[in-house]
């Protein structure tokens, strides 16, 4: 697992086949290919994140999409869309997004991700 510790900031794209934890803040889309990432409670993401399965304890804006499972922790908040096969939204949690659990829409999402360069 890579962690990016509190203390970093990063603007740009991040892309990993590995397990990832951010802690940091980052302005710009993470995609996480076929493994886990964490957003932790210091965690500030701007821009639109993927993975296989998300976990949010902290702070995001944008398009958070998993192929799996998404969920969020009551010290979470979330703003934007959030689309996966399964939600879960822990009581306390902060959510202004719209929530898609429709497999078509999801894979619609994946395919038209994977075909960017």
């Amino acid at each position: 697992m890579s962690i990016l510790p509190a203390s970093t900031r990063i603007t740009g794209d991040i892309r990993t086949a590995e397990h990832l934890s951010v802690a940091a803040k980052v302005q710009g889309n993470i995609h996480v290919a076929d493994a886990d990432l964490t957003i932790a409670e210091s965690g500030h993401v701007i821009g639109d994140i993927r993975a296989r399965r998300i976990l949010i304890r902290g702070i995001v804006t944008g398009a958070v999409s998993a192929l799996e499972r998404i969920e969020v922790a009551a010290s979470a908040s979330v703003s934007g869309h959030i689309s996966a096969d399964h939600v879960i939204v822990i009581d306390g949690a902060t959510v202004n997004a719209k929530i898609d659990m429709n497999r078509r829409t999801i894979a619609a999402m994946v395919a038209r991700h994977q075909a960017r360069p």
